[in-house]
């Protein structure tokens, strides 16, 4: 005789859909539910008294049933014991869980809760190379404040729980005493007057293995020193001289950090004004020293990251094509394209030299200011450049030797303009046809 009665099993049956379940049926299959509790009693029994523990638990049932190949059970799961409370039924003891009563009224003159804000996304680099990048995201190391906080429920002598609040800090990103001192050095000496001096502190960051964990630290000090000396031509220079270092050192990984590295560079090169004095100071030189940057920057990094000589291609465009920019700005943009190939210059600058001539160069060639002639004069220069590595690179891989008459040189000047093809063929007396072809080509 089963401790299961038949009629459960029917019930059971019912339940499933299967009905006329007969009599001898249904009391095997209770004999055997009935072994198959036991065993599992029997093994769950095991597993607690493995784990030290005199109280069998949810867990070890659901051990028990895994290694019967059986699913577990779901939902039962909790880190309190149940409370069972007794009643007499029929003459039968019954065990339940109580359910707390819940009123109504109470839940209904409650206030609303608040309205949770909705969700949003930002990505950022929380970590490169086991460094922290010191970006606004990430915590500084100067924030004193503990986020991460975790519960601790855990019994008290009375039976009662309470919770206790452990405060962990959070894993700063501290340099230690040695970094912070190479830093301080090294961001003085490329300011020094001393070119001995200097020399050494460029070459240590070329070539200095160490320097992973200063790295976000040299990026953000360049950044802040452009941003706020865009005046001073000094200064910049050994901004530019200090990221030409890092990006030439074999050891780091600049490419998380080249979207902070670039706008200072890029201020550099299409800046309106980098120095105190145009007429006297050569910002000319740090002009192409950041165009070079940027190409190299370019050729480095732009397999890995499409995007990035189309952006830098299209501000350069941009500050080009606006007659609003000063002539300095568009300088830097031309010698900016220039630097980045030849194929750039031929669909980029060449088709757009007749426009801007007559928007800008032309007037600015002719004004009584001459500081503003300067600049057009070297925009005109940086212009010719342009067409004359064209036309080398047509000479190049063309067989034809044949010069350029008369007409070809009309009809060039027509497609060009007068402002920067008659300066060009004065200067290339004997240009060959083909070249003068290829840019007319580019041109069109």
């Amino acid at each position: 005789m089963s401790v299961f009665p038949k009629e459960t099993i029917k019930n059971i049956g019912e339940s499933l859909g299967i009905t006329n379940l007969k009599d001898d049926v249904a009391t095997a299959l209770a004999q055997d539910v009935e072994y198959r509790v036991h065993e599992l009693i029997q093994e769950a029994t095991k597993f607690m008294r493995h784990s030290k523990r005199s109280k069998l638990s949810v867990d070890d049932v659901n051990s028990a049933l895994r290694l019967k190949n059986v699913e577990p059970l779901y939902g039962y799961a909790s880190s309190d014991a149940p409370k069972f409370r007794k009643t007499t039924v029929n003459a039968t003891d019954i065990y339940f869980a109580e359910d707390n009563e819940v009123d109504f009224d109470t839940i209904l003159s409650k206030p609303l809760p608040k309205i949770p804000l909705d969700v949003s996304f930002t990505a950022h680099w929380l970590a490169i190379e086991g460094v922290q990048p010191a970006i606004p995201q990430n915590p500084t190391p100067g924030d004193a404040k503990a986020d991460l906080l975790s519960k601790r429920t855990t019994k008290t002598h009375s039976g009662t729980t309470s919770d206790q609040v452990d405060v962990k800090p959070l894993v700063k990103h501290v340099l230690s005493k040695e970094l912070q001192m190479y830093f301080e050095r090294i961001t003085e000496a490329v300011l020094s007057d001393d070119e001995r001096l200097r020399s050494q502190a460029y070459e240590s960051l070329r070539n200095d293995p160490g320097l992973h964990q200063l790295l976000p630290y040299f990026v953000q000090h360049i950044h802040k020193k452009v941003s706020q000396n865009h005046k001073d031509l000094d200064i910049l220079g050994a901004m530019l001289s200090m990221a030409h270092s890092l990006l030439n050192n074999k050891h780091l990984f600049v490419e998380p950090y080249l979207h902070q590295l670039i706008p200072p560079i890029l201020t550099c090169l299409v800046g309106r004004t980098i120095c105190e004095n145009p007429m006297q100071q050569d910002h000319w030189s740090v002009r192409h020293r950041a165009a070079s940057l940027i190409a190299s920057i370019c050729a480095e990094y732009g397999k890995a990251y499409h995007t990035l000589q189309p952006r830098i291609t299209k501000t350069l465009l941009r500050a080009f094509m606006d007659p609003a920019k000063p002539l300095t700005t568009q300088y830097g943009a031309i010698i900016g394209l220039d630097h980045l190939g030849t194929e750039v210059s031929r669909v980029l600058i060449v088709p757009n030299i007749k426009f801007y001539s007559d928007c800008c160069l032309t007037g600015a060639l002719e004004s009584a200011s001459i500081q503003r002639k300067q600049d057009a004069e070297k925009c005109q220069e940086a212009l010719m450049l342009v067409l004359e590595r064209v036309a080398q690179e047509a000479s190049a891989t063309s067989k034809s030797q044949e010069p350029a008459d008369e007409s070809d040189k009309q009809l060039f000047l027509s497609v060009i303009g007068s402002t920067v093809g008659d300066e060009f063929l004065a200067r290339n007396p004997n240009i060959k046809k083909e070249a003068l072809q290829s840019i007319m080509d580019a041109a069109h």
